[in-house]
């Protein structure tokens, strides 16, 4: 009787899974193409090869999520989607040689996808900034299991709405994985920007869309500049540098 509960578990569960799959398939066919929908698929696949081999947490990390519908700035979040790791590999790979002191600070850190990867990068310390409850739940257990798999324990997760986090003068690497409007936005470039100010150091900033939506924000005050862009698998990132003058 227990062997069939499992069995049954497991069936639900997989049919869970594929159903969520299923729709992030859908809304990437209908809002970028067949192309991007393809490119989805190849992506997913390899994901899940990359977390199974690596052995570094649950399938749950790229499952669909629903953020709490009373949450303040709801209105200003963007559809939920992890940072695709192909893409987010090469780009680390072309930014190689980063500074030994580099903190990766990730705004909207989701289910803690993109932290894990960074720990593979190199940085000294890794923060990530979540308001949705459920997520950040789900974003420490899953850097919990890491680091017990790991031994790595240089992670910071944080419970906290974006716009409200007083960046920290050992803050130098900026990660966006276009999760949030212009409204938002905006107040994370002038908290950048003023820090910066209040203790001027080089930094680097990564803001991924796959338009120029948004991307003059950041170059608004002339304090970040457009070092180049770099396009991965349908993902495409703008990399802005700061140094200070």
């Amino acid at each position: 009787m227990k062997n069939k509960k499992s069995k049954l578990q497991l069936t639900n569960d997989t049919t869970v899974v594929l159903k969520k799959f299923l729709y992030h398939a859908y809304h990437y066919v209908r809002h970028r193409g067949i192309y991007s929908g393809l490119v989805f698929l190849f992506n997913s696949i390899i994901e899940r090869i990359w977390f199974a081999s690596h052995r570094k947490s649950s399938i749950s990390l790229i499952n669909l999520n629903v953020i709490e519908a009373d949450l303040d700035n709801k209105k200003h979040s963007t559809f939920y989607l992890p940072t695709p790791i192909i893409p987010f590999l090469k780009l680390m790979k072309k930014l190689k040689n980063l500074p030994s002191d580099s903190v990766f600070v990730d705004y909207g850190a989701g289910k803690g996808r993109a932290m894990l990867m960074a720990s593979e990068c190199g940085f000294s310390k890794i923060k990530g900034l979540e308001f949705s409850s459920s997520l950040y739940e789900l974003a420490k257990k899953n850097i919990q299991d890491y680091t017990k798999k790991t031994g790595k324990n240089n992670f910071e997760i944080l419970h906290i709405d974006v716009s409200t986090y007083k960046v920290q003068k050992e803050d130098n690497f900026f990660y966006f994985f276009n999760p949030f409007n212009e409204f938002i936005l905006k107040k994370c470039i002038n908290n950048i920007h003023l820090s910066l100010k209040e203790n001027p150091r080089k930094a680097l900033l990564i803001y991924q869309i796959n338009n120029k939506d948004n991307t003059n924000y950041i170059t608004a005050n002339k304090m970040f500049k457009l070092k180049e862009t770099f396009t991965s698998c349908g993902t495409r990132f703008y990399i802005y540098k700061h140094s200070p003058s």
